[in-house]
């Protein structure tokens, strides 16, 4: 049996490639001190700002750190640093440590310092649990007025 589309060598689904002078997959960009300088620059630069100013994969970079020191300072196992840097992944994700108030970051030394929201149990097998408080905003009800049922003040004329 003879196959039609394997008779004649097809030109279809081809990139021609251009060589012109814009091509730069050759260049060397190492020659190029200055911009060699400016990257080094703001690759110092990135971990001084503040916690919220920080992008996503600087703070997880910060919380792997971080979690790594906690384990060493508490003595943890290496499951228990485990399960803490997921737990800050998570709450990371969620939001929560977005803020400059729960995450105290020392931008002179690139580290952080402490994560208010972060309290350690110890569970009965002696295995050491981490949890991380949320904040609720709580809601207060107005105290009703005397001589009123509904709390509403009323004039008499």
């Amino acid at each position: 049996m003879y196959n039609i589309y394997m008779s004649a060598p097809s030109h279809r689904n081809r990139t021609l490639r251009r060589s012109s002078m814009t091509d730069l997959s050759g260049v060397d960009y190492s020659q190029n001190l200055s911009l060699e300088a400016m990257l080094h620059n703001e690759a110092g630069q990135a971990f001084k700002k503040p916690w919220h100013r920080l992008e996503r994969g600087l703070r997880l970079n910060r919380l792997r750190i971080f979690s790594e020191n906690f384990a060493k300072a508490r003595g943890l196992k290496p499951t228990e640093q485990s399960s803490l840097l997921q737990l800050l992944t998570k709450c990371l994700d969620k939001k929560v440590l977005n803020s400059k108030l729960s995450v105290i970051y020392d931008i002179e030394k690139e580290e952080i310092t402490e994560i208010k929201p972060l309290v350690m149990h110890q569970n009965s097998a002696g295995e050491i649990l981490f949890q991380i408080l949320e904040r609720r905003s709580a809601v207060t009800f107005r105290k009703a007025r005397p001589g009123s049922a509904d709390g509403s003040k009323t004039e008499e004329l």
